[in-house]
């Protein structure tokens, strides 16, 4: 290293003196720089080129790089994106030079053999090497610009910039400020910039014939030709392997050739195989070869599907136990479709079921097993539901027979929160106020709408403090589902997600209002706008300590919902949906007599048997009758329930999706689809060889049809 410094200090020295002979004086700066043609400033490279402070002050003196050796890299086998040099180049005669020679204290340039003129001589000054930043950068290839608003000589290089200002010592690289050897100057209106400085900022290596007397410039500068294997997990035969060019020239160049080699859109053999690549600048340069080395694994075999039954033979309404033994080598099963799986037949005769399997490659496998049912009945359709239908289940029967089953009656209490129901017009076609009052205390939202406008709404609940005091107020329990155009199941999925919120208990958020203040609340509503046909529905409970103005608005996406507020009209109700404050929301119902013991049915929100909560539409001053009582919090305490006894769902108004909490048990009506009619039921409890507490909590599911029936059923006796 001492031996490599004192050589570069001679050199340094022998241009110093040999240029200071014809220093001359700065004048003023030229402004009139043309449009900057793009190269490169290779700033994360710089600290390679970097002189000491001492080394600054001795012109002409060749920084000192380091260059890795060439070596080929391989990916780790179970990735497929690395970098490093192939072995072979398909341009590896050519030469890395290309020169620029600069006289001592002569304003001759030559380049490739070629003399050109510069604008002014290579010229020392305060003992620093000076040249024309616009000659050597037409050599280079860069045109350079002035910025007449901060009076600095621009350089746009390759995505990076350069900036030179008049009399200053400093010069930035993408607005990062870099030291310069000594500061630029006008030299006879030609604006001058230190020498090494420049090569420096241009990552130009510079070297010093001490026999010739000159400075020699390599403005060599080739592409790279990067790219990288997106594909993760490559299988031979079977993967299409996706590549991203990540090519670059250092002094932006245009990439115009690329040669490949190992390169396939589906590799045919497993193994390592290296792929290697070289691209060709618009000068005919080309890169070293860059090289990533992937692992394709085997060719994916598709899983296996197989299944068993616990028996071949079986008799009409006997239980077939099925347990599925499929298999995947990555246990990547991703379906699996079933034909002809029922829990029992009851027609005898050869039934084949069938099995097919797929995994998250889309590959797939079937299995089939055929098994005889026998003449000989175990159990009828009807007994054999209620004994094996899964709890969340539906099974069909004859919904007709539920009215001559005898009803159960009760007597119920409401109590509690004030309900505030937003559900009219259901179906909004325009911005506006779907609802508007003022609750103090306990209350409960049941939001349920539908955009039917040709925009996209967001709906808001606006909580606004009316007095000159601070009101304090707190978000229970919230559950929220859509936007979503299936509307019965975005309301089923909004009560579970409000049943799983009680299950948790507890606040979920505190919200203070300042006097007269305005705040979004239950934010979840409007997190996502709802497109032209799409729902969205909330139940939440909230309390205050002094009254708050609750608005439910709906506006374009593109709004300020606060902005938008004071313009916003009331819409009208539609006539067929319900909107209104109702006091008392939670009903609670107690049985105490034994049921199950023979079959019995109990009916809600039917208005005779479950008289509906009566309020008052404060949009409009109008009494308003809570048809369906959607938002009442029902809980049924059934005090003895007998053994053995089935609890099941059964809708008497049409479609239904809904959810109950059992016991403390959430239990979907039904785990998929809907009951789409009163011949369908769905299972929600059985009891067990003894007599049974059970409670119920119930809320009618928006987006659903009332009323519902409870049913109670003995239970078949069980048969070998």
């Amino acid at each position: 290293m001492m031996k490599l410094f004192k050589t570069m200090l001679i050199s340094t020295l022998i241009i110093s003196q040999l240029l200071m002979a014809s220093a001359v004086s700065a004048e003023q700066a030229d402004a009139s720089q043309s449009a900057a043609e793009q190269t490169t400033a290779n700033p994360q490279n710089e600290a390679k080129t970097d002189m000491t402070e001492e080394q600054a002050e001795r012109p002409g003196e060749t920084p000192v790089t380091e260059e890795a050796p060439d070596t080929e890299q391989t990916a780790d086998p179970q990735e497929t994106a690395g970098n490093g040099p192939a072995t072979v180049d398909p341009a590896e005669s050519q030469e890395e030079q290309d020169l620029l020679i600069l006289k001592a204290n002569s304003d001759k340039m030559i380049h490739n053999g070629t003399e050109y003129t510069a604008l002014q001589p290579v010229t020392v000054k305060d003992g620093n090497s000076y040249v024309s930043l616009r000659s050597l950068a037409e050599r280079v290839g860069i045109n350079v610009s002035f910025d007449n608003s901060t009076k600095e000589t621009v350089l746009q290089s390759g995505g990076h910039e350069i900036r030179f200002k008049m009399d200053s010592a400093t010069y930035t690289v993408d607005g990062v400020k870099k030291k310069a050897h000594g500061p630029a100057y006008s030299q006879n209106d030609i604006f001058m910039v230190p020498l090494t400085t420049i090569t420096q900022a241009l990552n130009i290596p510079l070297t010093f014939n001490a026999e010739t007397k000159e400075i020699i410039l390599n403005l060599y500068s080739a592409p790279s030709a990067e790219f990288i294997v997106k594909t993760q997990d490559i299988r031979a035969e079977q993967t299409r392997v996706e590549y991203e060019d990540r090519s670059s020239h250092p002094r932006g160049l245009t990439i115009v050739e690329e040669r490949w080699e190992g390169k396939e859109e589906i590799f045919q053999e497993p193994g390592l195989h290296v792929i290697t690549r070289w691209v060709r600048d618009e000068n005919g340069v080309w890169s070293k070869p860059y090289s990533v080395t992937v692992n394709v694994r085997p060719a994916k075999q598709p899983p296996v599907a197989f299944f068993v039954t616990n028996q071949d033979t079986y008799r009409m309404g006997e239980l077939i136990s099925i347990q599925d033994q499929s298999t995947d080598e990555e246990d990547s099963i991703v379906e699996r479709k079933w034909d002809n799986k029922e829990r029992a037949f009851f027609t005898p005769g050869q039934q084949t079921i069938k099995l097919k399997v797929t995994d998250k490659y889309g590959l797939s496998s079937e299995y089939e097993k055929t098994i005889t049912i026998t003449e000989e009945t175990l159990y009828t359709r009807d007994d054999f539901n209620k004994l094996y239908t899964p709890v969340g289940e539906k099974y069909t029967f004859n919904g007709g027979s539920v009215l001559e089953l005898p009803k159960i009656q009760f007597k119920s209490t409401d109590w509690g929160k004030v309900l505030l129901r937003s559900n009219s017009p259901e179906s909004v076609t325009t911005e506006g106020v779907v609802y508007d009052d003022t609750i103090n205390g306990d209350m409960r939202f049941l939001i349920h709408h539908k955009n039917i406008s040709n925009q996209n709404l967001k709906f808001y609940v606006v909580a606004t403090n009316p007095y000159d005091f601070d009101v304090a107020f707190g978000i229970e329990h919230v559950g929220f589902a859509g936007p979503n155009e299936f509307e019965s199941i975005t309301g089923q999925k909004s009560l579970q997600r409000y049943f799983e919120s009680l299950q948790k208990g507890g606040v979920r958020q505190t919200v203070n209002l300042a006097p007269g203040e305005s705040k979004l609340i239950l934010t979840d509503l409007s997190a996502r706008a709802a497109k032209p046909g799409q729902v969205v529905s909330m139940m939440a409970d909230l309390y205050s300590d002094a009254p708050v103005r609750y608005r439910v608005v709906a506006v374009n996406e593109s709004k300020d919902v606060m902005a938008s507020l004071p313009f916003l009209t009331l819409l009208d109700r539609d006539g067929v949906h319900i909107r209104g404050t109702y006091q008392g929301s939670n009903r609670t119902i107690s049985i105490a007599e034994t049921i199950g013991d023979k079959p019995a049915r109990m009916m809600l929100a039917d208005k005779t048997d479950d008289p509906f909560l009566v309020g008052r539409d404060f949009m409009n001053g109008m009494d308003s009758v809570n048809l369906g009582n959607y938002g009442v919090y029902y809980t049924i305490y059934l005090e003895k329930v007998a053994p053995n006894t089935l609890i099941s769902f059964n809708p008497r108004g049409g479609l239904y999706s809904g959810v109950f909490m059992v016991n403390g048990e959430l239990v979907p009506a039904p785990e998929s689809g809907n009951l789409n009619n009163r011949d369908e039921a769905s299972v929600l409890y059985r009891t067990g060889s003894r007599e049974e507490k059970v409670t119920i909590v119930f809320s009618p599911a928006s987006g659903s049809n009332l009323p519902v029936n409870l049913l109670f059923y003995p239970l078949p006796d069980k048969k070998d």
